[in-house]
């Protein structure tokens, strides 16, 4: 459903969450009257930019379609948590 910054930060750290593997739950957004269409432009510049992969992009849904969520729910997987190789200098 449509909210504010209290929502805003609630998913965001749920989603922040689930790529850390601290939260095995999927983050859905209900898109009514596309409310949320500047945030899901936001997502999509992260994957252009660089900041989240395309595959972790998958793991969040805007919709008005409470049908098309609840699948998104019951098939969900979980973001693989990166890794890091220790044996790698860094670029610091």
């Amino acid at each position: 459903m449509p909210g504010g910054v209290g929502t805003l930060e609630e998913i965001t750290q749920s989603f922040s969450w689930a790529r850390l593997n601290d939260n095995p739950n999927p983050c859905a957004f209900y898109n009514v009257n596309h409310y949320y269409q500047p945030l899901i432009a936001m997502f999509d510049q992260m994957v252009t930019a660089g900041f989240l992969s395309a595959d972790d992009r998958q793991k969040l849904i805007f919709s008005d379609s409470l049908s098309a969520i609840q699948q998104f729910m019951t098939s969900y997987i979980p973001p693989q948590v990166r890794t890091y190789d220790e044996d790698q200098p860094s670029n610091s």
